[in-house]
């Protein structure tokens, strides 16, 4: 699979630090896919990492909940699988 290319916008707002942040876009917009990357690079960042019981997100949908949650699994699962002395993933 080749890497995600992330707009301005996304870029941004996957990098930022610092309080809340509303996400507020198009459908089919990559959302969640940001969001998902966001949390995992909040949650892995070697610097400053971010505890998994300090992050908050909301949505519309019970769908919309559910899918941010396989997603985020989903990497989880596979780079704890790739580092397994990871403490921060394996929290």
């Amino acid at each position: 699979m080749a890497e995600k290319i992330w707009t301005d916008a996304q870029s941004s707002f996957i990098n930022a630090k610092g309080g809340p942040i509303l996400v507020s876009a198009a459908a089919g917009s990559g959302k969640t896919s940001a969001i998902v990357e966001r949390v995992i690079c909040r949650l892995c960042d070697s610097q400053d990492p971010l505890s998994a019981d300090k992050l908050l997100m909301t949505t519309f949908s019970n769908a919309a909940a559910t899918e941010m949650k396989s997603r985020i699994e989903k990497v989880l699962f596979d780079l704890s699988e790739n580092q397994p002395d990871n403490l921060f993933l394996a929290e």
